[in-house]
């Protein structure tokens, strides 16, 4: 009987021993695959559909790309090596341009220019830029 109790005691210590080496040992989790945000922030600051224009911030990542997102739920993307831009807000999003000129399949990064619009749509140009939108007036010496 004490030789069993004795044996009980050496695998509960063995036990106990193993845990505590695992617990030291860093095994990968789910959010070490996740990328870093991006810190580029693209602007859109003319457009016929005043939803597009505005700050595009980077929210998220969609198949190890990333997803950039203005305040109207217009977004900035990639789907099988090209971007897009459109209603981000719906799914799947609805593709208002594609970049059709200097878009190379595979991009890290949305081109600035290149963007024309999806047959249908009726909207009129469209380009990005890194520089904030200016202001009415900014510049010209006229007062807002």
């Amino acid at each position: 009987m004490k030789s069993i109790a004795l044996l009980l005691v050496i695998l509960s210590i063995l036990c106990q021993a193993r845990a505590g080496d695992e617990a030291s040992v860093e095994t990968p989790s789910a959010d070490d695959d996740k990328q870093s945000p991006s810190p580029i922030i693209y602007n859109i600051c003319e457009s016929t559909n005043e939803e597009l224009v505005g700050a595009y911030s980077h929210t998220h990542f969609v198949d190890d790309a990333p997803v950039w997102t203005n305040e109207e739920g217009m977004g900035i993307w990639r789907h099988f090596g090209y971007w897009y831009i459109g209603d981000y807000g719906e799914w799947p999003p609805v593709t208002f341009y594609r970049c059709v000129v200097g878009c190379e399949q595979g991009r890290e990064e949305p081109p600035l220019e290149g963007f024309k619009n999806k047959k249908g749509y009726e909207g009129g140009p469209v380009k990005l830029q890194l520089e904030p939108c200016g202001e009415e007036g900014e510049g010209t010496g006229e007062e807002l």
